[in-house]
């Protein structure tokens, strides 16, 4: 089994208990190697369920692209690809709180130099509506195979150890 294929099926069966998975979907005219969907929805009643004192919703979508080699090109193409995708998964409104989109660059061969300061360096969040209808956050990781390295922009740091690969460790 090639890391690829390994590494695919570690992160499917560390997303699987939370997120709906969904292999080989097309997105904003790509087709991602993986998506996975977390869809959280939270109310508060007064005395029966049927008076909504307020709803809630957070969203978070997982999008993973293979590809050999990250260079500083491929970040760029990628970010703006993200940026695209944003506004077709996410639908703001009165009950929507929160949407995090998270991309995932995973290279077997190797990340460039030169490409990784771009990483570190991408930001993009986006409010609907002064708030009222939410935000949005763009994360952004870049997992290197070959090296058994993740590189993050600062909104990816808290999930980026989720990503990494621990074959050496036996899982």
């Amino acid at each position: 089994m090639s890391s690829w294929a390994m590494y695919l099926k570690t992160i499917s069966k560390r997303l699987e208990a939370n997120y709906d998975l969904f292999p080989a979907e097309r997105i904003a005219g790509k087709t991602m190697d993986l998506v996975a969907r977390f869809n959280m929805r939270n109310e508060k009643f007064f005395l029966l369920k049927k008076i909504t004192l307020y709803a809630y919703e957070n969203h978070e979508t997982v999008l993973m692209k293979r590809v050999d080699w990250i260079s500083a090109e491929v970040v760029e193409e990628f970010c703006r690809y993200l940026k695209a995708a944003m506004s077709e998964l996410v639908d703001p409104s009165e009950e929507h709180m929160s949407s995090i989109v998270t991309g995932v660059l995973v290279a077997t061969e190797g990340v460039v130099l030169k490409a990784r300061p771009l990483i570190k360096q991408f930001r993009y969040s986006r409010n609907f509506k002064l708030l009222l209808q939410g935000w949005c956050d763009l994360r952004l990781l870049a997992v290197d195979l070959a090296a058994n390295e993740v590189y993050s922009n600062k909104a990816g740091r808290s999930v980026r150890e989720a990503y990494r690969s621990r074959q050496e460790r036996g899982q």
